[in-house]
């Protein structure tokens, strides 16, 4: 029987600590593989194949950094960079195609005056609604006066 596999959304620096923390402990306690996945969201007047670096180095340093976290947690991770024109469907795509059985991903508190974004991001929306597997969305603590 393969080994399950947990991978783990990444969108930007400031969420990869929490999410990589969690994402390892719940590997851990499943006995499974974890992938951290990046995805480089790129414009339709863009190429996906375009050969500027300049587009891939932010998601390289994100994946960079979730490999140290993971370190922390004497983890070892399979990481990800993938071009798409939308991240949902990437993220997706990806957990398919590589039989994960549990996806861990942030979502950032919405701003007041992002309604349509009040419950849950569209991507987070869509991944959940999509996703082949079971889905756990972190959600930052309050900000504390």
């Amino acid at each position: 029987m393969p080994k399950p596999k947990v991978m783990v959304a990444l969108r930007d620096g400031e969420s990869v600590e929490s999410l990589m923390g969690l994402a390892c402990q719940l590997s851990q306690g499943m006995q499974a593989d974890l992938i951290a996945l990046h995805v480089v969201e790129v414009p339709l007047v863009t190429p996906l194949d375009a050969l500027e670096e300049a587009i891939d180095r932010p998601g390289k340093e994100l994946l960079a950094q979730a490999k140290r976290a993971a370190e922390k947690f004497s983890a070892s991770i399979s990481s990800e960079l993938l071009r798409a024109r939308e991240a949902g469907e990437a993220i997706v795509g990806v957990a398919r195609d590589r039989g994960v059985e549990l996806l861990v991903m942030g979502h950032h508190k919405p701003h007041p005056h992002m309604i349509s974004e009040a419950l849950l991001g569209g991507i987070v929306r869509y991944v959940a609604h999509h996703a082949p597997c079971r889905v756990i969305v972190q959600i930052p603590a309050p900000d504390q006066p």
